[in-house]
């Protein structure tokens, strides 16, 4: 919105929402979040248009989610960040609904350490598709197998403006622990590169574990091309 932001506060958990940005972040207090009904109880707070929405650490039930694809406030989002909210256990239908709806606005969608799983993949990749305006994707810490993780590069075929995009190591090169196999890594990551740049050009990407234990980097602003072995 252009001019002043005017702000108005609405008490949940000690949780605050502003005219053009909603944050809602674990309580310090609590190992998690249950944001169980929080979009019906902060109606008040969603009446006006949002640019940016917040809700991390925690878990949406399905009718949160829904509720997020539905509430016209959120039509004109710019910066989306669901990170390490758990999605595993819902259908994605109605974020890809969301998706599509703000595709026009969104410039970052943050999905770090969701717990998506391939399967659920299918349902938000169109509306991803769409989002020409995306210059920031975080995606990392997510279980994609080498053929999702494909599908996804494919599906950014038309986001000409990103500029910074995390990927997690595909599950093939995972063992037992759930750790990076990099001799098995390595290759594939080079095979998901030439993916990609049969579609676009990458700019600055990251793919595999965060932090690296090879050489300790993390995405950034400040990070160029990640492929270290």
């Amino acid at each position: 919105m252009k001019g002043g932001k005017a702000h108005q506060t609405c008490p949940f958990h000690n949780r605050r929402s502003v005219l053009t940005g909603l944050v809602i972040m674990n309580d310090p207090v609590s190992d998690s979040l249950f944001v169980k009904g929080c979009f019906e109880l902060q109606e008040r707070c969603l009446q006006n248009p949002l640019e940016n929405l917040e809700l991390t650490y925690g878990y949406l039930l399905q009718e949160d989610m829904k509720c997020l694809s539905q509430y016209p406030s959120l039509s004109y989002l710019k910066h989306l960040n669901l990170s390490y909210v758990l999605l595993f256990r819902i259908s994605l239908e109605p974020l890809g609904a969301l998706l599509e709806k703000i595709a026009a606005s969104l410039e970052t969608l943050i999905l770090e350490g969701c717990q998506i799983h391939y399967s659920q993949l299918s349902a938000i990749l169109p509306g991803l598709s769409r989002c020409s305006q995306l210059t920031t994707f975080y995606f990392g810490r997510n279980c994609m197998s080498m053929g999702a993780l494909k599908d996804l590069l494919h599906h950014t075929s038309g986001l000409s403006k990103l500029s910074l995009e995390t990927y997690p190591a595909p599950e093939e090169s995972l063992n037992s622990l759930v750790r990076v196999n990099w001799e098995i890594f390595t290759p594939l990551r080079a095979e998901l590169m030439c993916t990609l740049r049969e579609v676009r050009q990458p700019k600055r990407i990251f793919i595999g574990p965060t932090p690296c234990p090879s050489c300790g980097s993390s995405p950034s602003e400040e990070l160029e091309l990640h492929l270290c072995c």
